[in-house]
């Protein structure tokens, strides 16, 4: 199948990655800065040179579904048969918590970063996939990808302040080597993310854990890095509860269940494939930004 990829970004390298058999023939993006330049080594073009290019599908590997969709088929007339809206586990790098290393390892980074916080004040709290697994699993998700707290403004910039002292705590603690990469959407830092890459002494599979500047704004609590697509009732998460994980008192946004049942609707039946368009906390009406978002990104590492 001859295919574009609408959305350059780490969901589409994911999905390029786990379907060899898809033959790409472009990306495209609504960014117009990364027009005319390359990703993967595959052209970028507009989506305006779409119908210009013999091709299959469209597939859409952008967290803004609703308004893509509707993009390709409100404006541009193609047809809906045309169009491919991929399942989360497609646009996601390998399972990290299925392997028994990582996931123990995973689970003591968890503590050590609960610890962390707890002795430098910090309040951060569960989120999204990482709290359904708290509190529906006991553990980590199987078929989770990534470890997600959520913070707000001022625990943020102490997080942020006290970084160094963080990277040097967790590059003693454990044989790999951490990045860890400061994310600025539309000119606001908002999302801390801890990255490692293996020693020549480990062989565990990459993740990711987020730490995400949430914000109320009119009495909803908007996640800064989905750039306005992702919210939840602000009352979840101005204050927090304890939840038992991990055999430690982690916090958790207020009223953690009906904070899932926003997010997920039926959140106690475990659901390995899902699509984004199944979230409940996005704004599916909100319009695409056709300028794109701005995201710059700095790192601290050695």
């Amino acid at each position: 199948m001859r295919a574009i990829l609408f959305g350059a970004s780490k969901a589409g390298e994911n999905y390029v990655s786990n379907h060899p058999d898809i033959e790409v023939v472009a990306f495209t993006d609504n960014d117009s800065a990364k027009h005319g330049t390359r990703f993967m080594g595959y052209p970028i073009i507009a989506p305006a040179d779409i119908n210009t290019h013999d091709v299959d599908s469209i597939i859409i590997t952008s967290q803004w579904v609703d308004q893509i969709y509707s993009q390709l088929t409100e404006e541009m007339g193609i047809d809906k048969s045309n169009i491919i809206v991929p399942s989360k586990q497609s646009v996601k790098a390998a399972l990290p918590f299925e392997d028994n290393e990582t996931l123990a390892f995973a689970q003591s980074v968890m503590r050590t970063l609960n610890q962390y916080f707890v002795s430098h004040n910090i309040s951060a709290c569960l989120d999204s996939g990482t709290l359904l697994g708290a509190v529906r699993n006991k553990g980590l998700i199987p078929w989770d990808d990534d470890i997600d707290f959520a913070v707000d403004k001022d625990n943020y910039e102490r997080l942020q302040a006290s970084l160094p002292e963080l990277y040097e705590l967790l590059n003693t603690n454990y044989d790999v080597k951490w990045n860890i990469v400061i994310i600025m959407v539309n000119n606001i830092d908002c999302c801390i993310n801890l990255e490692f890459s293996n020693s020549s002494h480990t062989q565990l599979v990459p993740f990711d854990i987020s730490i995400q500047r949430r914000e109320s704004i009119n009495g909803l609590s908007e996640l800064l890095s989905s750039g306005g697509l992702f919210f939840a009732p602000a009352t979840h998460f101005d204050s927090y509860e304890p939840i038992s994980f991990l055999g430690e008192t982690f916090l958790a946004p207020f009223d953690a269940e009906g904070f899932l049942t926003f997010m997920y609707g039926h959140w106690q039946t475990p659901k390995k494939t899902t699509q984004i368009t199944e979230y409940e906390n996005r704004r599916a009406s909100m319009s695409s930004p056709r300028t794109g978002i701005s995201v710059q990104k700095r790192s601290l590492s050695r």
